[in-house]
């Protein structure tokens, strides 16, 4: 048996449906043949560009490689230069350290010295004070026997005793005795 049927041949039904399916088959393969034609071109133009684009590319790169190499002694010049820095900066910070730990014992010693000149000025006060006292106890007993003689002397318009002083002055800061 043959697989062809005659009653579904295209040919042997009406010539103007038979056209009117030809025409719409036509339709179909011309319009995709031509969005072939147009992606095929667009295509092409998309790998041109590219070609383009990463021969530009290439020839940047290279320009870019030329140009770090030359710069690349420069810049490692450059960073021997700040690593030195960086070592004398180092070097003296540990200075730095060295001599404020030094001031800070100097500090330390001052301190020290300034509460003994303290200490010391307070025994000066206090002998001072004392020796107030012992001027005052010395004005009270020979300025009354010497007092006299006062009243003998011609030239002194005194007409009696030596009044003195009233008394040994304690400043505030000390305690008195």
């Amino acid at each position: 048996m043959s697989s062809f049927n005659d009653r579904n041949d295209a040919r042997l039904e009406d010539p103007d449906e038979y056209d009117v399916r030809s025409r719409r088959l036509q339709l179909i393969v011309y319009s995709s043949l031509v969005a072939f034609v147009v992606l095929a071109v667009y295509g092409f133009w998309l790998i041109t560009s590219l070609t383009r684009d990463v021969n530009r590319l290439v020839i940047e790169m290279s320009a870019m490689t030329r140009t770090i190499d030359r710069e690349m002694v420069v810049m490692a010049t450059k960073m021997g230069d700040i690593d030195g820095r960086m070592a004398t900066i180092s070097d003296n910070m540990v200075m730095m350290n060295r001599n404020i730990g030094s001031m800070t014992q100097n500090l330390t010693s001052m301190d020290a010295n300034i509460h003994s000149m303290a200490s010391d000025t307070t025994t000066m006060a206090g002998s001072t004070l004392n020796m107030q006292r012992d001027m005052w106890s010395l004005n009270r007993n020979v300025s009354g026997p010497l007092g006299m003689m006062n009243m003998f002397n011609p030239m002194g318009g005194n007409q009696g005793p030596f009044p003195g002083s009233a008394g040994p002055y304690f400043p505030a800061h000390t305690n008195s005795r």
